[in-house]
This record gives C-alpha cells, sequence and structure tokens, in this order.
C-alpha cells in the first residue's frame, strides 16, 4: 500500500474510515512530517493525519528535543510527548541526562522521567529494584518503581516484585505484580504513570 508517496506493508495495515493509514508497517526507511522513520517497524496516526508514533531510524529534534533511535510518541500538535533523550536537556531547570525517557505536555513541560538504577536504591524510602528503570516526576518525587523488598506504602504491605504508580503526594495510584525471579531481561517502561492514550 503506498499513500502519500510512503510505502507500507499490507498485512498489518489499519486504516480511518476515510482510508487514510491510521497504523501500519512501513517498508522502507521514510521520512514522514520530518522526522526519519524506521523500516520494518510501525507509525500511528491521529485521525488529523499528524503522526503519532513512530520509531526513530536515527537521531532527530522533536521540536527542541533531542531524541534517541527508537520509539517515540507525539501530541497531534507534533508537540513531543514521550521519547528516549540523545543528550542531556533541561525543562524549566531540571537536568535529565542523555538516555533518559521523558514525557512532555503539549506545551513542553516536563511530566516524569527515568532513571536508570545501578544497584537496588531505596528511593523516598522505598527499596526500588535495580533491574527496572525508576519514574520521577519534576519534583524529584518518585512516580514509578518496582519494589525489591516488601514494603508498606500508606499503612498497606506491598511485596518484593510489586510495580507501584504513585501520585506526587505519594499515595499509591494502582499497582502490578513483576516477576523478579524470572532471570530474563527485563523490558523497560517507555512510560510511567502517563501514558498515551489509544483508542
Amino acid at each position: 500500500m503506498i499513500q502519500n508517496a510512503i510505502e507500507y506493508l499490507d498485512e498489518d495495515a489499519e486504516v480511518f474510515p476515510d482510508g487514510s493509514v491510521h497504523d501500519a508497517t512501513l517498508a522502507h526507511d521514510s521520512d514522514i512530517q520530518g522526522l526519519p522513520c524506521a523500516a520494518r517497524h510501525s507509525v500511528v496516526f491521529f485521525p488529523s493525519g499528524r503522526l503519532r508514533l513512530a520509531w526513530l531510524s536515527r537521531q532527530a529534534f522533536v521540536g527542541a528535543v533531542r531524541c534517541a533511535p527508537g520509539i517515540v510518541y507525539l501530541h497531534e500538535n507534533g508537540a513531543l510527548l514521550n521519547a528516549t533523550l540523545a543528550a542531556s536537556s533541561h525543562f524549566a531547570g531540571l537536568a535529565v541526562p542523555a538516555g533518559a525517557r521523558v514525557t512532555l505536555s503539549e506545551d513542553g513541560q516536563l511530566q516524569e522521567h527515568s532513571r536508570r538504577l545501578n544497584a537496588n536504591e531505596t528511593i523516598a524510602g522505598l527499596p526500588c529494584a535495580a533491574e527496572f528503570d525508576a519514574w520521577f516526576y519534576p519534583s524529584g518525587r518518585l512516580s514509578t518503581a518496582v519494589l525489591a523488598s516488601p514494603s508498606v506504602v500508606g499503612g498497606r504491605e506491598f511485596p518484593r516484585g510489586t510495580e507501584l504508580f504513585l501520585g506526587e503526594d505519594g499515595e499509591v495510584l494502582h499497582f502490578y505484580p513483576v516477576d523478579l525471579n524470572s532471570g530474563q531481561r527485563y523490558k523497560q517502561r517507555v512510560f510511567g504513570v502517563y501514558e498515551a492514550p489509544f483508542e
């Protein structure tokens, strides 16, 4: 399937009622709306035709943010929603290092960012497992982490391996069990508390 001079693989393509591409896999590396998108990876569009999700084939700027190759999410206005930083960046005075993932609002304000843990680490009184990145609000408060050992939060005990999603006040918003004993390499979260809404 070819639309707007871009070739997509037919087998998994999804289209909107008007026939425009909603979600499809690129047949070749392609420049879409100014971004270098990687072949054999999905691109997702809003009904307006604006790019919503893509896999960058190389470093690229989205607005003023230099993004690493890999998956990026965009707001409908074209602003960056979520990506891995290719270079250290400052957001309202807060330095976030290269390699961290960030989630930004439509106007470019930092909502949260990830940090790789080199070893199990106690953060805000919680024993955080090094197997998973921890996520933080701009205030420095923890937003998402996996417990390295049992811990009590808000009067409730959570077992080792619980992935906690916390509000800025430290309240548990929701949680999931994670198997820390599998011995496999874990897939890191792309988002922390904030998730891209997908219908």
